[in-house]
């Protein structure tokens, strides 16, 4: 896993702010963004960040050279429906989507009454399908972008 810690530094590196900015801008308090040396936050979180410094979640993990930033709904109402269709349109059963990963079914029906995957389980999720883990995410509705 990478450093989710090293990765916003880098970028906020880049835009010449510091976690100090984060800090004091309210999006992250100090005390859990360290939290997440080992381990990456909950999706609300990620996604804040995400939105604060302007960076699509793919490039924040460094898993895309472009950054396609359109801000992200922080509501993630449509998330299990987007992964349903993934599963139907690979032609699968949901029962193999769930052995494939080794995920328990019982996770689709969490996720299906509203409780977001970890993030960890989105990055899966995404190279499973090999599709951006952007792609998977609802964006704002009314952005400019």
């Amino acid at each position: 896993m990478l450093n989710f810690i090293n990765l916003v530094k880098e970028i906020l590196e880049d835009k010449g702010l510091t976690t100090q900015n984060l800090f004091e801008d309210g999006v992250i308090s100090e005390n859990t963004f360290y939290k997440y040396k080992h381990r990456y936050p909950n999706l609300t979180t990620l996604l804040k960040i995400a939105n604060y410094l302007c960076v699509s979640v793919d490039y924040l993990f460094a898993l895309s050279d472009e950054n396609r930033f359109r801000p992200y709904s922080l509501e993630q109402k449509n998330l299990y429906s987007t992964i349903v269709s993934l599963i139907k349109n690979s032609g699968m059963s949901q029962r193999q989507f769930s052995k494939d990963l080794n995920y328990s079914r019982v996770n689709l029906l969490r996720w299906k009454k509203g409780t977001s995957p970890s993030v960890q389980t989105l990055i899966e999720i995404a190279k499973y399908f090999n599709i951006p883990i952007d792609d998977l995410l609802e964006k704002e509705l009314n952005d400019t972008l």
